[in-house]
């Protein structure tokens, strides 16, 4: 079964411990006096949201989820995301194809997340099954957008999910 990175959006949303939970992603927009101060129980704690890359040191952050421009060069945004963070941990958020998932695993991240939505969800399923058969990179299903019911289904380490959508989702 996979593990939980669980997204928090805002500083009302609710803050779940759980086994099942490996980490916990704030959004930047939560500003730099809660991040600094939230209590991620021991486990890691990565930004996502606008200059993610550039504020991990600064809000104490233990790495990055990102999310390239694809209509722009993917592997040099990638590239300079990691100079920013340094050694820190770097999630990489792509589509269900496989050009896109050879260049993000190229660039070899800590993970690489894929979001899709509901109709794509076959043509997700064939390119993460190629993915790990190619890479030893871990992998996500990104839920931020779209929570699928049948998550358990792909073979991914993690799964993203809002905090809002955890405790519906059977957690």
């Amino acid at each position: 079964m996979p593990k939980f990175i669980l997204k928090i959006n805002q500083s009302t949303d609710a803050v779940y411990d759980d086994d099942a939970i490996c980490c916990y992603l704030l959004d930047t927009s939560l500003g730099k006096e809660f991040i600094s101060k939230f209590n991620a129980q021991d486990k890691m704690k990565l930004l996502c949201g606008k200059n993610a890359a550039e504020l991990c040191g600064e809000y104490q952050a233990d790495g990055i989820l990102f999310e390239p421009d694809l209509k722009q060069p993917l592997k040099v945004q990638i590239k300079k995301a990691r100079t920013q963070i340094g050694k820190k941990v770097l999630g990489v958020v792509i589509c269900p194809r496989r050009h896109e998932a050879m260049l993000a695993g190229e660039t070899e991240p800590e993970f690489v997340a894929f979001s899709f939505s509901k109709e794509e969800s076959n043509q997700a399923k064939e390119v993460i099954s190629w993915y790990n058969e190619l890479f030893l990179i871990q992998s996500a299903l990104d839920m931020e957008k779209e929570v699928l019911a049948d998550a358990a289904s792909y073979d991914t380490d993690f799964i993203i999910i809002n905090s809002r959508d955890y405790k519906d989702f059977g957690c």
